[in-house]
């Protein structure tokens, strides 16, 4: 999907971040085909995880996302856009994670290493991505940022309904 001259460019954290797969299920969910072709202004929607380009396809088909999903292993990105690490869980739960306790969140993410170690091996399992990374979330129009969200913590993406907002599919 490509269609505008923005482009909503989302870094998530590790490829077996739960909260990450939350917040990418639940954007899919707000904001379908229908949502994302009429609106307001076309806007590209485009992923970006720190783990290896051999995750990408388990990833997008666990977390059922239709946007395009890339890999910056280097982290080049989102140390030139400022974002950091951290060992901050956050103490508020996103709105995007309210059906997700903190315990089953971790569970979640031991469960899928378990499986994709089984699966693929040990090495290719831990080609995740840095577990302390931290994302954030950019719009670009014409190549300069025009709004931003750097996560302070792992539970930090902004809210499905601020971005509605932000692309300006929904009022204020």
């Amino acid at each position: 999907m490509a269609i505008g001259q923005r482009q909503l460019v989302l870094f998530v954290r590790h490829f077996y971040c739960g909260a990450c797969q939350a917040y990418l299920q639940a954007l899919t969910k707000s904001i379908d085909p229908q949502t994302y072709f009429t609106m307001p202004i076309p806007t590209n929607i485009i992923i970006i995880g720190c783990g290896a380009p051999s995750m990408i396809a388990s990833y997008k088909q666990y977390t059922g996302c239709p946007f395009p999903i890339f890999a910056d292993p280097t982290r080049a990105l989102y140390r030139a856009l400022g974002m950091s690490i951290s060992f901050d869980i956050g103490s508020k739960r996103p709105e995007y994670m309210r059906d997700i306790a903190p315990p089953a969140w971790l569970a979640g993410q031991i469960k899928q290493v378990g499986q994709q170690t089984k699966r693929q091996g040990v090495k290719r399992a831990m080609k995740s991505g840095n577990w302390l990374q931290i994302g954030g979330d950019f719009l670009f129009e014409d190549g300069e940022v025009v709004w931003c969200h750097r996560m302070r913590n792992y539970r930090d993406h902004t809210e499905v309904g601020t971005l509605r907002k932000v692309l300006e599919i929904d009022d204020d």
